[in-house]
């Protein structure tokens, strides 16, 4: 502008490069500001990867009074705290050159900078502090200000968690008068907030250390107690098992004195020894009655002495049994707490045996006169009010023999296997007849085979009925089982089982109840439902078709329609009853099952008549003597 108005410039040209100075001289303080705003960006980019860095919470705090004195270039930095319910603010950390401020110094909460900035949650600033008067002072505050010849300060709200728990307040200052722009309040509050994000996270990751800690403490006498509990547990259940295979009291005390590393015993109320294993101190009787008499009163082991303790076998019973245990004294807090548990299982097992001695001897008398000669059905039924309570589940009934020199060996066999499978035994007219839980008699019978005949050594033939859950339902099936296996005896089945099920129509006509729908249902029932659902004539294809002699032309030929089909009935009629049933065996079924299926239909479509229950019962018998041998 000056080469221009020396050279004698127009007016007009003097007024545009004017313009373009303003215009310059705005571009560059533009570039500076956002220059300097990037510093203060990369600033505090730098201070929130340091508070990140921090390991704990007093590193974290200086990093923060250190970083926000060199932001704003000033010469003192504090962040003080008030902790919920004290009236003084406590100075966390401190950085500068300042005697006075340091860390632990205590200021007033209720005056100064800090107290507007904790009331209005907002930021605070003075260009020279003791010369405002929009401040309340406070001489301590004022005094320390005076000495280290502070004038300008700033302060921003520092909140760390949530109200509960106190805010703090980070303050600046500076020791010549300076008017702080709106920049450098808004640096330093962006400052504060990712300080106090930063002092949150580390309170939370001190606070869970801490939990951690207590937990792993907490964690190792869980450990301990979970240690101790287990093994009760494998004790408890080592026990259990030997009851269930009946291993006897002896069996019992020798695992619990092996786990307890110790002797064991059994004594009565009087302190008599009834049963021991492995080593016990002798004890005076009186001490032993009067240790016994107090473990009954208090239901738990008394010490008699270091190391020997005393369990009542049922709490509260000064009359029942005690166990005796003699283990080292140092083993006592690992050892107590299985005491009880060795004590419950033998007096199981005592119960278990008293019962069974009672229950057993009862239960085989009825079971014999279920079975064998008939007894007043008032009498039955009364004394199976106990029987129905152990015998709740459907069982199934066996009749089994063997050959004449394998008798004896058969009826101890099955004896024992019985007692197994907690079912019953008796022997009536020669053959051994069994009470076994079960659903169904073919896996029973079958599986009961094979295991007698493995133990007794011979050929085992057995016959089988049931479900029975009920007393004249096991009375029934133990008619039908023996005429089941008479009827596999005559037919040369020696060594094998047989069931009604498994003898066809055979087993219809043994069975106490002719159950014809049943078994039609069973034989050719997909194919009557087929015909049902989809109105096709696969039930007289099937007729026409065996009365034929099985050839599909011939069958054609009747049925008046082409040869293909008739086969392709018969492949449905195939998908329908399985491959196999054009074997002989099925045949035969199938023509009784076609027989009585068509006799049922005619007499369905008749008018019922007093006549007509005889006629469905006596159907079986009649169909069957009208089959082709």
């Amino acid at each position: 502008m000056a080469r221009a108005e020396g050279e004698g410039a127009s007016e007009e040209r003097m007024r545009r490069l004017e313009r373009l100075n303003r215009l310059a001289l705005t571009a560059q303080s533009m570039i500076e500001y956002r220059r300097d705003r990037e510093a203060e960006l990369a600033a505090l980019v730098d201070a929130a990867h340091e508070f990140v860095g921090a390991k704990n919470y007093r590193d974290l705090l200086d990093s923060v009074a250190r970083r926000a004195r060199l932001l704003l270039k000033l010469d003192v930095a504090y962040v003080s705290l008030q902790k919920e319910g004290e009236s003084e603010t406590e100075v966390q950390s401190a950085d500068g050159n300042a005697t006075s401020v340091g860390v632990g110094f205590r200021l007033p909460a209720d005056g100064g900078l800090g107290a507007m900035v904790r009331a209005c949650r907002a930021p605070f600033w003075t260009p020279d502090y003791l010369a405002d008067t929009s401040f309340r002072h406070v001489e301590v505050i004022d005094k320390l200000v005076r000495s280290e010849g502070l004038r300008a300060l700033l302060g921003v709200p520092l909140c760390v968690g949530d109200e509960s728990q106190g805010v703090g307040v980070l303050i600046v200052a500076d020791r010549q008068v300076r008017h702080l722009t709106p920049n450098e309040v808004t640096l330093l509050c962006s400052l504060a907030d990712l300080a106090a994000a930063a002092i949150e996270r580390i309170v939370l990751v001190e606070e869970l250390r801490d939990d951690i800690r207590r937990l792993r403490a907490d964690a190792g006498e869980k450990c301990a107690a979970l240690a101790a509990t287990r093994s009760a547990a494998d004790l408890q259940s080592r026990l259990i098992a030997m009851i269930v295979e009946r291993r006897g009291t002896d069996a019992l005390l020798a695992t619990a004195a092996e786990a307890l590393g110790g002797g064991t015993g059994i004594c009565s109320p009087l302190g008599r020894p009834l049963a021991e294993y492995g080593r016990l101190r002798p004890v005076p009787p009186a001490d032993l009655r009067s240790a016994c008499r107090r473990a009954a009163e208090a239901g738990r082991p008394i010490a008699v002495d270091d190391g020997l303790w005393v369990v009542p076998l049922h709490p509260q019973e000064c009359n029942s049994g005690f166990l005796l245990a003699d283990v080292a004294p140092e083993a006592d807090h690992t050892v107590v707490p299985l005491l009880p548990v060795v004590a419950r299982a033998l007096a199981l097992h005592l119960r278990i045996q008293h019962n069974d001695s009672n229950q057993g001897r009862s239960h085989q008398e009825f079971f014999d006169d279920l079975v064998g000669a008939p007894r007043s059905p008032a009498l039955l039924r009364e004394r199976a009010l106990v029987f129905s309570l152990s015998f709740s589940r459907p069982h199934v009934v066996l009749v089994a023999s063997a050959p004449r020199g394998a008798a004896a060996r058969l009826e101890t066999s099955a004896a024992n296997y019985a007692q197994e499978l907690e079912g019953l035994c008796s022997v009536q007219d020669g053959a051994v007849v069994l009470l076994l839980p079960g659903e169904a008699p073919e896996p029973v019978a079958q599986a009961a085979a094979q295991e007698l005949t493995a133990r007794v050594g011979s050929a085992v033939t057995l016959g089988g009925a049931g479900p029975a859950s009920t007393v004249d339902g096991i009375g029934d099936a133990y008619r039908e089982a023996a005429q089941c296996l008479e009827t596999l005896r005559a037919l040369g089945g020696d060594g094998g089982t047989a069931c009604a099920s498994d003898l066809g129509f055979l087993g219809m006509l043994l069975a106490e109840e002719n159950d014809i729908p049943g078994y039609i249902r069973s034989t050719i029932g997909p194919v009557v439902d087929y015909d049902n659902h989809r109105f096709t004539d696969l039930i007289p294809t099937l007729r026409v078709y065996l009365e034929a002699g099985r050839s599909p032309t011939r069958a054609a030929e009747t049925l008046r329609v082409h040869p293909n089909t008739v086969s392709r009935r018969l492949e449905r009629i195939g998908q329908l009853l399985g491959e196999d049933w054009q074997n002989p065996e099925r045949v035969l079924d199938i023509q009784l099952a076609l027989r009585l299926h068509r006799v049922r239909s005619a007499l369905s479509s008749r008018t019922p008549s007093v006549g007509l229950s005889r006629r469905l019962a006596a159907a079986p018998r009649a169909v069957l003597g009208s089959l082709p041998e």
